[in-house]
């Protein structure tokens, strides 16, 4: 294949991805659970660990590949949780990348790996150290609903491996125990398109 005939091959393989290719915002509700505060101590007994609603808020990519897509996000999240009156929250860059299928309609699946990065950990009434990795990778499967420019999303998350901070103390009460960060979680988000199908044919 000549150069002046790949040429307008690559033009056309382009404009159809920039055709295809929509970007937008999201946000949502994250539903975390690190599991119990599991102490060190002999003869101790784990600190139960509630779960407490939190947040993210991100923006997206879209490209239509038929009946699949790839979607790429970049989210802040925070997630909080409780153990006893000891509160303790994460602050976090989040980086999914997920594929998926279409199933009918509207209605879609997808999965994919998605990458974290601990921007900072709190605790209430607790003495931490920093934790393990900063840096972790993790699976997430879910589905969504598109309705026009709104999408409805569902998805779980699960760590591939365990990331844990060290409690060094309880206000004056010398303790020892690990919290696992990588948690599992529901996250529920809202979609906006911002580049819709039918401001592109307007433009066209």
């Amino acid at each position: 294949m000549t150069s002046k005939s790949f040429l307008p091959l690559l033009l056309l393989i382009s404009s159809f991805a920039y055709s295809q290719f929509k970007f937008g915002a999201k946000a949502g509700l994250n539903y975390d659970s690190l599991g119990d505060l599991e102490l060190t101590e002999l003869n101790a007994e784990n600190i139960n660990s509630d779960t407490k609603t939190g947040f993210h808020i991100g923006v997206f990519g879209h490209l239509d590949l038929l009946t699949f897509y790839l979607r790429p996000e970049l989210q802040f999240t925070k997630s909080e949780n409780q153990f006893d009156d000891n509160g303790f929250n994460l602050q976090k860059l989040e980086a999914p990348v997920l594929l998926g299928y279409k199933i009918l309609g509207p209605l879609s699946v997808f999965a994919g790996p998605s990458f974290q990065y601990i921007l900072a950990e709190k605790a209430e009434n607790l003495n931490i150290s920093s934790v393990e990795e900063n840096f972790t990778v993790g699976l997430q499967l879910g589905t969504r609903l598109q309705v026009g420019r709104f999408g409805l999303g569902i998805r779980f998350d699960r760590g591939f491996t365990d990331n844990e901070v060290t409690i060094l103390g309880n206000n004056d009460i010398d303790i020892a125990g690990k919290i696992d960060t990588r948690q599992k979680q529901w996250i529920v988000s809202l979609s906006y398109d911002l580049k819709s199908k039918k401001n592109r044919q307007n433009n066209d």
